[in-house]
């Protein structure tokens, strides 16, 4: 119990503040919805109506009238189980986020991940409803928990470690960290498929966007002004299979030169521009580029080297941390100094 409480406290700021959130709106609501009678109504507008916790659980029929279940839904998790695993996942994946990527950063990327695609997800139900005119899909659809910031989360563990292996059941089962987010949107929304959330699968795949789309462009790095990881290691197509990516390709291409020509995101050229101004190197760049014969001959950009640098700091921060967690081995007995100096006299 101490080590348990010692491991609360230790918890970065921002990831100590969710947690709590999650904790206290996920149990009210488990508590509320126990507590209450069970509904004889059978049509979904009158069952959501009765939900004692439609108050801080987003349903698209009901974002007008509690418009800020917006923000608190992502917080409420009322399935036991996933409460309990979104629990776990705050703590030491945020946590080990927050510390790599600092307290304002982290926390702008929590609120990003469960803000908007909460939005995009109540957006895409009443769409569904006007051309389906299924009530369901507006009062049964509950949009709610992790699912969009554990997306978040795999992507984040991607792009800091991608070749850190996890071995699972005595290695029987390992994957890098590099796969974590096909495998995590692959299964998780045929697990909400089957138990009929479609909030979840919309939470998980617009999550996994919106995380990409951040980190990729808009995420301030801590050190130097330049926003976003436009690296060829964290490229869209890596998180597709290698058949896939001719078309994925094409897609994602076509989709950033309309967000370059909306000016949503700053072209590559004018990120590779402000890069080489921030390392000071933006002239010489220039210069090798006109007299090298090929590209082969260049050296690698700096925004590959920075990648590389926060991706090995990340990889060296989980293993220290995971070094001081494990028990080291018990120290030799060390001589006597004093007895020794004396023999040898």
């Amino acid at each position: 119990m101490n080590a348990l409480l010692s491991n609360v406290r230790g918890l970065p700021v921002v990831t100590k503040i969710a947690t709590a959130l999650y904790f206290v709106l996920s149990t009210s609501a488990i508590i509320l919805r126990l507590r209450a009678d069970a509904t004889q109504a059978s049509d979904p507008i009158s069952i959501a109506s009765e939900d004692p916790a439609r108050f801080i659980i987003l349903r698209p029929g009901f974002a007008i009238n509690y418009p800020w279940t917006i923000v608190t839904s992502a917080f409420v998790e009322p399935n036991p189980l996933f409460f309990v695993c979104g629990l776990l996942a705050l703590a030491f994946i945020g946590g080990f986020l927050e510390r790599q990527w600092g307290p304002r950063s982290y926390g702008l990327f929590v609120v990003v991940v469960t803000v908007v695609p909460a939005l995009t997800s109540t957006i895409a139900a009443i769409a569904a409803y006007a051309v389906t005119s299924k009530a369901t899909l507006l009062y049964a659809t509950q949009v709610c928990g992790l699912p969009a910031l554990v997306s978040g989360f795999a992507v984040g563990l991607k792009q800091l470690i991608p070749d850190y292996n996890v071995k699972m059941l005595k290695g029987a089962l390992s994957f890098r960290m590099n796969d974590l987010p096909g495998l995590y949107t692959l299964v998780v929304p045929i697990l909400y498929s089957l138990l009929g959330n479609l909030g979840g699968v919309l939470l998980v795949n617009i999550g996994f966007v919106e995380a990409f789309i951040f980190l990729r462009f808009y995420k301030r790095n801590s050190s130097s002004p330049i926003r976003g990881d436009r690296s060829d290691a964290f490229a869209f197509i890596t998180f597709f299979p290698e058949l896939a990516h001719p078309l994925v390709r094409r897609i994602s291409n076509g989709v950033y030169s309309l967000a370059v020509k909306c000016k949503l995101v700053t072209s590559d050229e004018g990120y590779q521009q402000a890069v080489h101004l921030e390392s000071g190197s933006f002239g010489a760049s220039r210069a090798a580029v006109a007299e090298s014969p090929g590209i082969d001959d260049l050296e690698p950009s700096p925004e590959e080297s920075d990648a590389d640098r926060r991706r090995a700091l990340a990889s060296k921060a989980l293993e220290m941390r995971l070094g001081s967690e494990a028990p080291g081995p018990s120290p030799s007995p060390q001589p006597d100094t004093a007895t020794t100096t004396t023999e040898s006299k």
